[in-house]
């Protein structure tokens, strides 16, 4: 069973917007489906609302939830 959502602050939602206009390469850490810490590198394509929980989708199709976001870091800046 997977976790309840927990809301992130509108200032972090609102950099994950900002990566996503200016199509910045990433490189993110976050928990994955089996909560263990993953990284990847891809940029933010959208972002999404679903089921009362925020996403991200990259731009090579993974979908993780901003909550289970770890770390963020430009790649390449």
């Amino acid at each position: 069973m997977k976790s309840p959502y927990q809301r992130i602050s509108c200032d972090r939602y609102d950099q994950f917007e900002i990566y996503a206009t200016f199509k910045k390469q990433l490189r993110v850490q976050y928990l994955d489906a089996d909560a263990k810490p993953t990284t990847n590198e891809f940029k933010i394509k959208t972002l999404e609302t679903k089921d009362k929980a925020e996403y991200l989708i990259s731009d090579t199709g993974l979908r993780i939830r901003l909550d289970q976001v770890i770390s963020v870091e430009e790649v390449g800046s």
